[in-house]
């Protein structure tokens, strides 16, 4: 199967050799050489402009950092859409606002090319490893004929809707996310302050019914107070903004959200966005008055 790559950021690296891995034919592009130079020698063709890579497959799934991002690439002069092929699939799977996802999605009618809309749940080891969340809206018929495709990233995919509402439930995941991280911090922080090892209060929560893969996931990261970036507070405070202003334009209150974006604002602020999320621990202990496991700059 002849796949395209647009975008190598650490997703789209890890998609990239995902597919190679999987025996996709994979053709890259990115805006910088180095991250597609080292693809090139993991066996992946490189095509010297994003639109040449429609010559090259069928299916282009690109994965970029934000709205401007992805206007540039799909929408710019030269881009996917501008040298797009009638009958092609694009499979956009960057974290992004449902308006900017929209305007995407008139082009790609116009130039005919079917439009999914395929963000994911996951970090690049989860893609690596072929466990990453698919979910994904658009055409029936497109996700039906891309379906080869997708299940060579991941077997667990999520169709929601017809038109862009995968853009929406990936904000609602991740105003989920937020805020349990949140209730991480809080509650560690509490717990510590009493004199309860992090590790006892951590395994108790992970054995209770409240226990989940996330906190599964995260257990040993909390215990070991590592923060090496697997999705980064600032990337976080990037989807919780898009999240209120999707709200702001429904007419929809969403006052946890509101806080905890605040909260993680506040993280960024104080020298915390390039590390992992769970900052927000750090930034809690900081406001709180006691020791923190990073350190955090401002009053």
């Amino acid at each position: 199967m002849e796949i395209a790559v647009a975008g190598l950021g650490r997703m789209g690296r890890a998609l990239a050799a995902r597919l190679v891995e999987q025996g996709a034919s994979v053709t890259v592009w990115n805006r910088s050489a180095g991250p597609a130079d080292e693809l090139r020698a993991d066996g992946a063709d490189v095509a010297g402009s994003v639109g040449a890579l429609w010559g090259r497959a069928g299916v282009v799934m690109s994965f970029l950092a934000d709205d401007r991002a992805v206007e540039a690439v799909c929408l710019g002069d030269g881009g996917l859409l501008a040298s797009a092929t009638p009958g092609g699939v694009l499979v956009e799977m960057s974290t992004i606002s449902p308006g900017t996802s929209a305007r995407v999605g008139a082009e790609a009618e116009r130039c005919g090319v079917a439009y999914l809309r395929c963000p994911v749940s996951g970090n690049p080891g989860v893609l690596r490893s072929g466990k990453l969340l698919l979910i994904v809206s658009g055409p029936r018929d497109a996700y039906e004929a891309a379906r080869p495709a997708l299940e060579l990233v991941a077997n667990n995919s999520h169709y929601v809707g017809g038109s862009d509402e995968a853009r929406v439930v990936k904000l609602a995941v991740n105003a989920v996310l937020a805020a349990t991280t949140e209730l991480l911090a809080e509650t560690v922080t509490l717990c510590e302050a009493a004199g309860i090892e992090r590790s006892a209060y951590v395994g108790v929560l992970a054995a209770s019914a409240l226990g989940s893969p996330f906190v599964a996931y995260k257990r040993d990261a909390l215990v070991d107070r590592q923060y090496d970036a697997t999705f980064t507070t600032e990337m976080l405070a990037k989807d919780l903004h898009l999240a209120l202003r999707e709200a702001s334009e429904r007419g929809i209150p969403l006052p946890v959200t509101e806080l905890v974006a605040e909260l993680t604002d506040g993280a960024c602020d104080g020298g915390l966005g390039g590390y992992d999320f769970l900052a927000l621990l750090p930034f809690l202990q900081h406001r709180a008055g006691v020791a923190t496991d990073l350190p955090v700059r401002g009053g």
